[in-house]
């Protein structure tokens, strides 16, 4: 995003949880905002140029929908890969075999990514507008009507995962929708497990055993599933002189 240093230290408002989180959110969104249309105009490459300089029908984004993409951005970019880390941290503690062999076949890295973000999927739920009437099991829907799609749900279909309440690091196939479907997938997809991989590599090159040292406290949200505290119990890897 191209955000550099020189910028203004930036802190929310006081006040209830609530107020701090709604005040902080949109200040957030309008700070994105102003970045892009500063840089409308100009040749940068970075995100916050391209969403200044994007045209949608033949018209610019407006105001209201930079503050909103920049938002998104942040969200998506933050929010969910760190969630989707620990999330996938906690289910290879509750697996140690699964965390054994991992840390000694970096082979399985490829598929027990795809699994932590079908076992841990960062978003619970993503909203839609229905574009045409459809009936989908035996439930009526019409255009125009609001859609709560459950991405967890989703990614424990019986009818597309085999035993899909185990964790398994080999699975294969795996068509999870963590990343959303369609034209509005993830556009941080591969951003997000490059970072899974260079995380849980870093992890086994560091820790030599590690274990759950308490109950693990999880963030109150109907969105994010995420992980507020993870207390463990490691040892150090010995490093070689």
């Amino acid at each position: 995003m191209a955000i550099g240093y020189e910028d203004e230290e930036y802190q929310t408002a006081s006040g209830s949880p609530l107020e701090t989180r709604q005040h902080g959110a949109m200040s957030l969104g309008h700070y994105c905002a102003r970045l892009a249309l500063e840089r409308r105009g100009g040749d940068g490459d970075d995100l916050l140029s391209v969403l200044g300089n994007a045209e949608i029908n033949d018209r610019k984004l407006t105001e209201s929908e930079l503050v909103h993409n920049g938002f998104l951005y942040i969200v998506g970019g933050l929010e969910t890969t760190r969630n989707a880390i620990s999330g996938g941290l906690l289910a290879l503690l509750q697996h140690p075999a699964q965390w054994a062999d991992l840390a000694h076949h970096a082979e399985v890295m490829p598929t027990a990514i795809e699994e932590i973000l079908r076992w841990a999927s960062p978003v619970t739920h993503i909203a839609r507008v229905a574009t045409r009437d459809v009936e989908f099991h035996d439930k009526r829907v019409r255009a125009g009507d609001w859609l709560a799609l459950w991405l967890s749900s989703a990614n424990r279909d019986e009818l597309i995962f085999t035993d899909p309440y185990r964790f398994d690091i080999k699975r294969t196939p795996n068509d999870h929708i963590a990343f959303g479907k369609g034209e509005h997938f993830c556009a941080g997809a591969h951003l997000a497990r490059l970072e899974l991989r260079l995380m849980l590599a870093g992890m086994f090159k560091r820790i030599a055993q590690i274990e759950l040292a308490g109950e693990v406290e999880r963030l109150r949200s109907n969105l994010i599933a995420g992980i507020k505290h993870t207390p463990v119990r490691f040892t150090e890897a010995r490093r070689l002189s």
